[in-house]
This record gives structure tokens, C-alpha cells and sequence, in this order.
């Protein structure tokens, strides 16, 4: 046997035990996990747990408002970790919303938040944030050229290669320098006969030409994406439009009377949004309510409106309702996500709404379900309607030298008079041109037998009024003229909407007609219908207004808590901060730049709808006739500028022949954006403004779904990238306006920007509208800060609309004071439209 070394003995025994060593580590991962008997007595190793505390564990919070125009705006908690915003939370501080009477908020509008608003952290730092200020290749080269033209005042074609060549990164400074100089430039060019001569080369429309009365400063056009979701910011560049005024006084050389601002475009209707039928019914831009009013339903009917999916942080009040015994039903052409909420569900035909309408009217009128009481005191129908002209009957008609009777719930403003503050208003405003013009109406009174003078003073006093029958008035002018109420009418037209036909135009049951009609007549005052957008993008979307209008007109379901009609969809109603003027309309010729004192108004810009450019940037006009009202005529498009909207450009209708035919006319497009978008893409200048998480001035907005006043708080993130404020750039253009043209009002009139004091001009608005009077803004931005919005105080929570005229007979914003459904006006009657009618979109 060998023998063997003491020094061989060692190593051989070391290499054993480490083979025995990797032996137990290789076969560690099959032993089994300890037993615990008892989870309380003793608990397993945790350790592994302190990866995903890692990930939530956070520096710093701080909250900021999420506003995009959904109509929710939610306050949200922003976590950081190492100055990066790592998730997104809800403020849970909804609850403790108060106004200054001391009234509060429920804490069931907590937690509010969408997953929209959770996921911001990939938009804050994601790849298509607008990170510096960019100006297109090609309009750089004709700005660094001079800005040449042709003959006809034309850019050369070499310079408009908007969407095919890259962008060129500016400072600030520049980009503020490029978009004043090209402003003048562009003013300079079209003022005056030089101007004129000059677009007629152009071909544009010779009634565009003249509305713009010699002004260049007409050509400019500033829209900012749905107002309301910025007081100061968004709402800015109306203001900037105004202060234009003082470079057409330099230009033309005309006193400040005659001065001219730039064009403002719409929002509202401009997306059509904008119900059409409700202006023309009730007088307001939108009848709706508070989507938290479900639950004090019997029945909510959405109607083409998937509120599960659009209205995200309300949908539970749906589902809540529904929970406490509310019938939800859906009205669509689809099985949608809030069809899986309902209790019944109707599929239509598209574009058939009118006549499902006109169908359920049908029913509630021939079985008598409607309210008589309602329908005589807060609406048109017992109006009279001669049948030789089919004009409403007027007192002038039948009573000689006939005026217009005294008003006491409407105040009559004399030619010389100036409307009251907002805040000083208690009343409905009417001039007195306008009241002599629209004058009284007449009804047929079955206690006398005789027709009666109707007043708006007597809108909600339900008097012994026919609503059917012909009868025969012996008129001024010596002729025995037929008469009918307006009921009586639409009761003819509506019998020809059986359940049958009804059935065959929007291809539903007979049975579907007839059990909802009943249901809403059933449900009177308790019976909701939210309108969405899908059947108000049909062309006939004024005339599906109006019928379902009159089908909750005749079931008294128009005012109330738990019956009214809404139609939804973005954050439209500015009206809200009716003070808003004191700062989109300051006087530029008159500034005030002491903070304590209130400011001066005076317009100088005009509005403008943007459907006209979207239509090649020309009037409606066939042939030799132009039907665009004078009050309406569009301007010639050359320079244009918005915030944070992508539907002017990006995803505007038209949109092949909108970017070949329309834009290449368009001089400069300028674009304040956080995301680069497709309006980017086809912009002239982009200026890259802060994300919601980033600002550093103040804002505030409001929201037609929801009770609150909430401001945008400066936030402690550093900003991400090279980025300014919305007000900021509007305030940079400014003071380069003031350089080139020696006017430092220019500069003066965003002095609260440069000193950092935007509260200035917040606390102007909140003084001076009726939902804010009594709030301060100091105090509102540091609740926000907290995560607590404040309570618009509008009279009702949650807040409705009509419910002072339905609930304390106070007059419609109407001639007549009522709900109208029959419309006398020549261009109603020349179309078959003077009642709510079916035609197909």
C-alpha cells in the first residue's frame, strides 16, 4: 500500500469537504419550506418583500391637477423618488371640498381618479414630449429671408413643405422673436387697400374681404384648446387676440375706437360639441346636470352616450344607482360598455335618433302621459301659429298700436346702457331693441274663449290654455286668420311616428317604442337622459335635440334633481367664470397694473367660427347666395395659434384636402404643446410648454359634470425639459411685440406674468364671477395643494341646469320666455324645420 504524505492527506481532505459543501448548496433548493403551524406564533422569512417596498418607498409628494377634456379634472398625488415621478395616486381630498357659506363635499368622490390619470408618468417622461422650441426648416429660411412673396402677396412654394422637412431647435427667445416679427409682417401686409388688393388676388371671398373692414390684424387667428381648462393659460390667448388692437392702431394709424384685435375661434361647437338643438329650445349653450344626481333617478336613459368608458371617474355614480334600485337603460347603435350596466338595452339605427324620438312623443301624446300642467306654463306649445304665414301670432296682429308689455323679470337695457357686472346682475338682460322686436305672443284661453297676450313674465303660470283645436282671430289688416297651437302641430306630425313606422326607420322593436314612452311618462321628474356625442355628429343632430327635448318637455322631466336632460362632452361652459372678461378683455389702450384695482374692459377682437376654415376657409355660399349671416363671415385665415388642442390640425375633418388645398394659404402656424402631436408635425413654430405636473404659475378650471372649482397648483417638480409656461410664451411674444413696435403696453399687459404674480389676474376673475365671489386664491391654491378642490356655487348640489325655471317659474333664455319647439324664424320655415322633424344625416 501507498503511502501517503501528510501534505497529500491535507489536501485530499480539504477538496472532500468542499465537494460536500457545493453538494449542499446544489441540493438546498430542494429542501422543503419550514412548516408554520401557527401564522401568528411565527412567520417565514420576509425578505424578499423589500424589492417592491423599494419600488413604492418615495422621496417627496406633491399634487397636481390631471385636466384634459374629459370634463373630470382630478386632483392627483404625485410620488418622487430621486426628483423622478415614479407613480400616481388619488388626493382623497375630494370630501373635504367646502364653499364660503361652510357647505361640503361627500367623501364618496373618493378616491377620484381614472386609469387615464394613474398612467401620466409615461406621458410625463415619455418619447413624444415636446422637449425644446422648434421652428420648421423651410419657414425659418423665409424668415431669415425676409419674408418674400410673389406678386399676388403668396409665400413661395419652397417654404410650405409643411409635414416633409425637419424642424430646427430655437431658444426661447428666438422663437418669441420669429412668431412677433412674422405677426407684424403678416398685419402689415393686409391692411389697408394694399391688403385688399391683395387677398382679391388670392380669390377669397369678397364678404370675407370686407368683414375685415382694412384691418390686417383680422388675418390673425388664436384659439385656445377648450378654454375653460385654463382661466389664464389657455384662456390667454383671447387675451393676447385683444391686445393685437394696439398694432392695428400703429398700422392703420386709427384712435382706439376704431382699432381692430385679431380673430378668436370657437371650441365648443367647433368640435360640435355643442348640442344646437338645446340653444334653440331653452336660450342656453346646454341644458345637463351633474352626473352624481343618478342616484336621485327612477330611471336614467343614456342615450348614445357610453358614460362608462367617456365619464370614467363618474362611472360609479351610474353603477351606485343602479345599485340602489335606479333603471338604467341604454339608447345606442351599439352594445356598449355601459350596455353591460344596464337593465335594458335599445340598438337604433345610426343617425335614426330624431324619429325614435318623434316615436316616443307619438305614444306619451296619444295615450295623454304627458303633464298638461308642465306643457302650458313652461313651454311654447299653447302658443298660437297662423296658418297663412306659419309665423307665431302677435298682439300687433290683433290689438292696434300695440306695445310690448312691462317686464318685471327681465331688465331692459336702453341704447345708451351698459349691462351690469356680472356679480350686480339678478335679472335677464334683454335690449330694448330686442324686446321690441320680439314683442309678446299670443294663446287661446278656453275660460274666455278668446286669445289671450302672453308675456315672458308668465313663464311657469300654467293658465286654462288650449293645446289643440283651429280657431279663427280677426286680424288688423281685415282677414279671418286660422290658428293652431304649436302642440297641435307637432301632435299631427307626430302621429305619423307609430310604433310601426318608428320600428322600420330605426330598425327596433314595436314593443321597445311603446314600453319607453311609458316608462319616461311613468317616471315624471324622475327620469335622466345624458345625450353623448355619437348621434350629435349626424347632420341632423339640432333636429335630435328637439325631439328629445319635447319628449322630456311633455313628461316634465326638464330642471329637476332626478329628471333632466344633459348632453355631454368636453369642459365647455366658460360661464362658469363669468368673470373672465376682466381678463380676456382688458382694455390694452387702458392697463391696469395695480394689483388691488380691479381692471377695464373693452373688446376689440372678434369671435369667430373655425368650421369655416376647416370648409376651405370660406363663407357657405351656393352659387350667387351666401348664407352665412353678416354677423358670422369668417376673415381670411394667414396667421394661426393655439394650446393645447389637437383638433384644428392634427385630427381636423377633411383632413387630405384641409392639408393640400387650405393650409398651404395659411402663413405661419404656431402651436404651444407638452406632446408632440400631428398639429406639431404640420406647424411653422412649436413652443414646448410644461406638462400639468410641471407648472409654475397658477390656474384654475371648472367642469359642467362635477360641483368644483379646482386650481392648477405651482407644482416642486423641476422641469423635464426646456419648457415654459402657456402664459409664458404668450407674455415672451409680448415683450418682443413691444421691442419691434416701441408699445410697451404690449409688454405691459402680461406684467403680472414677468413678476410672477398670475394671481393677480385669477383673483380678478374669481371677484367678478358669480360661482367665486368670496373665495381668495391664495387660499384656493394651497388647498390644492393639499389635494382639495373648492365648490362652485351655483345654487344646487349637485348643480342642474333649468332648475330655477322649472322649480321657481323664472324665465327661459327664449323670446317667449318658455322652452320653444316651434321656430318661425324664415330660414325654419323655407326648410320644413320650423317643428322637430326626422331627416335622414
Amino acid at each position: 500500500m501507498q503511502e501517503i504524505t501528510r501534505r497529500e492527506f491535507v489536501k485530499m481532505g480539504m477538496a472532500s469537504m468542499a465537494g460536500l459543501f457545493l453538494r449542499g448548496l446544489e441540493l438546498s433548493s430542494l429542501q422543503f419550506v419550514p412548516e408554520v403551524d401557527n401564522p401568528l406564533d411565527s412567520y417565514p422569512e420576509r425578505g424578499w418583500e423589500k424589492i417592491y417596498r423599494d419600488q413604492f418607498r418615495y422621496d417627496s409628494t406633491f399634487h397636481f391637477l390631471c385636466a384634459p377634456n374629459d370634463t373630470h379634472n382630478c386632483l392627483l398625488r404625485a410620488y418622487v423618488k430621486n426628483g423622478v415621478v415614479t407613480r400616481i395616486g388619488p388626493s382623497y381630498g375630494y370630501g373635504k371640498a367646502r364653499d364660503v357659506y361652510g357647505n361640503q363635499a361627500s367623501h364618496r368622490w373618493d378616491p377620484r381618479c381614472c386609469q387615464k390619470g394613474l398612467a401620466l408618468v409615461r406621458r410625463f417622461y415619455g418619447p413624444r414630449r415636446v422637449k425644446n422650441h422648434f421652428v420648421r426648416k423651410g419657414f425659418k429660411e423665409w424668415y431669415d429671408a425676409g419674408f418674400p412673396r410673389d406678386e399676388a402677396g403668396r409665400i413661395p412654394p419652397q417654404y410650405l413643405n409643411r409635414g416633409k422637412e425637419p424642424f430646427v431647435k430655437v431658444s426661447f427667445e428666438e422663437a418669441c422673436e420669429i412668431v412677433a416679427q412674422t405677426t407684424v409682417n403678416i398685419a402689415t401686409t393686409y391692411s389697408g387697400d394694399k391688403g385688399t388688393e391683395l387677398l382679391r388676388k388670392q380669390d377669397y371671398d369678397e364678404a370675407m374681404i370686407e368683414a375685415m373692414k382694412g384691418a390686417g390684424t383680422q388675418v390673425l387667428k388664436l384659439r385656445g384648446g377648450m378654454p375653460l381648462l385654463g382661466a389664464t393659460r389657455i384662456f390667454g390667448l383671447y387675451r393676447f387676440a385683444n391686445s393685437l388692437a394696439l398694432l392695428d392702431a400703429k398700422m392703420r394709424q386709427v384712435d382706439q375706437e376704431a382699432a381692430l384685435g385679431a380673430r378668436a375661434w370657437d371650441n365648443y361647437s367647433w368640435h360640435t360639441d355643442l348640442p344646437p338643438g338645446h340653444t334653440m329650445t331653452c336660450g342656453q349653450q346646454t341644458i345637463d346636470f351633474d352626473l352624481a344626481t343618478a342616484e336621485n333617478a327612477a330611471m336614467v336613459v343614456c342615450w348614445g352616450m357610453n358614460w362608462i368608458v367617456t365619464k370614467m371617474p363618474d362611472g360609479h355614480w351610474l353603477t351606485e344607482a343602479r345599485l340602489k334600485g335606479t333603471r338604467v337603460v341604454t339608447v345606442a347603435c351599439e352594445y356598449q360598455a355601459t350596455s353591460n350596466k344596464a337593465d335594458e338595452l335599445i340598438l337604433l339605427r345610426p343617425g335614426s335618433d330624431p324619429a325614435f324620438a318623434l316615436g316616443l312623443a307619438q305614444v306619451i301624446i296619444q295615450e295623454k302621459l304627458y303633464d298638461a300642467e308642465f306643457v302650458k306654463g313652461h313651454t311654447d306649445l299653447p302658443l298660437l301659429v297662423r296658418m297663412d304665414t306659419l309665423k307665431l301670432l302677435k298682439p300687433q296682429d290683433l290689438i292696434q298700436d300695440y306695445k310690448p308689455k312691462g317686464l318685471k323679470d327681465t331688465q331692459i337695457l336702453k341704447a345708451e346702457e351698459r349691462a351690469p357686472l356680472a356679480t350686480k346682475q339678478d335679472r335677464q338682460i334683454i335690449t330694448e331693441s330686442l324686446r321690441n322686436e320680439w314683442s309678446d305672443f299670443v294663446a287661446w284661453n278656453l275660460d274666455t274663449n278668446q286669445p289671450e297676450v302672453i308675456t315672458r313674465d308668465e313663464a311657469g303660470l300654467a293658465k286654462n290654455l288650449a293645446l289643440e283645436g283651429e280657431f279663427t282671430v280677426d286680424t288688423l289688416d281685415g282677414k279671418k286668420v286660422k290658428v293652431r297651437p304649436v302642440f297641435d302641430l307637432l301632435k299631427e306630425h307626430a302621429s305619423y311616428f307609430t310604433p310601426e313606422v318608428v320600428s322600420n326607420i330605426c330598425h327596433v322593436n314595436q314593443e321597445a317604442v311603446l314600453w319607453l314612452a311609458r316608462e319616461i311618462a311613468k317616471n315624471k321628474a324622475k327620469t335622466l337622459v345624458p345625450v353623448g356625442m355619437g348621434p350629435n355628429h349626424f347632420f341632423n343632430n339640432d333636429l335630435k335635440d328637439r325631439a328629445i327635448f319635447l319628449v322630456c318637455a311633455l313628461t316634465r322631466n326638464i330642471g329637476f334633481h332626478s329628471g333632466n336632460i344633459g348632453s355631454y362632452a368636453g369642459s365647455y361652459r366658460g360661464a362658469y367664470f363669468n368673470g373672465e372678461p376682466t381678463y380676456i378683455g382688458e382694455d390694452p389702450f387702458d392697463i391696469e397694473l395695480d394689483p388691488s384695482k380691479a381692471s377695464r374692459v373693452k373688446f376689440y377682437y372678434k369671435m369667430e367660427s373655425a368650421h369655416y376654415y376647416n370648409y376651405g376657409d370660406r363663407p357657405l355660399r351656393l352659387g350667387n347666395k351666401l348664407f352665412t349671416g353678416k354677423s358670422h363671415v369668417p376673415t381670411p385665415t394667414k396667421f394661426v395659434w393655439f394650446s393645447n388642442s389637437n383638433s384644428i390640425l392634427g385630427n381636423t375633418k377633411w383632413h387630405h384636402d384641409f392639408v393640400v388645398n387650405t393650409l398651404p394659404k395659411t402663413e405661419c402656424v404656431v402651436v404651444s404643446e407638452w406632446w408632440w402631436t400631428a398639429s406639431c408635425e404640420y406647424a411653422d413654430v412649436v413652443f414646448a410648454v410644461d406638462s400639468w405636473a410641471e407648472l409654475k404659475y397658477p390656474d384654475m378650471t371648472a367642469s359642467p359634470t362635477n360641483p368644483f372649482c379646482q386650481v392648477f397648483p405651482r407644482t416642486p417638480l423641476k422641469r423635464v425639459h426646456d419648457t415654459q409656461g402657456d402664459i409664458e410664451v404668450l407674455a415672451g411674444v409680448g415683450k418682443a411685440l413691444s421691442r419691434l413696435t416701441g408699445d410697451k403696453r404690449f409688454e405691459d399687459y402680461w406684467k403680472f406674468v414677468y413678476d410672477s404674480k398670475v394671481e393677480v389676474y385669477l383673483q380678478r376673475i374669481i371677484d367678478n364671477s358669480t360661482t367665486l365671489k368670496g373665495y381668495k386664491i391664495e387660499e384656493l391654491e394651497e388647498n390644492a395643494k393639499g389635494g382639495v378642490p373648492a365648490l362652485l356655487m351655483t345654487r344646487t348640489y349637485p348643480k342642474i341646469m333649468g332648475w330655477e325655471q322649472s322649480n321657481e317659474n323664472k324665465p327661459h333664455y327664449t323670446k317667449s320666455g318658455r322652452m320653444e319647439f316651434y321656430r318661425d324664424e324664415d330660414e325654419f320655415i323655407e326648410h320644413g324645420e320650423n317643428i322637430p322633424v326626422h331627416r335622414e344625416p
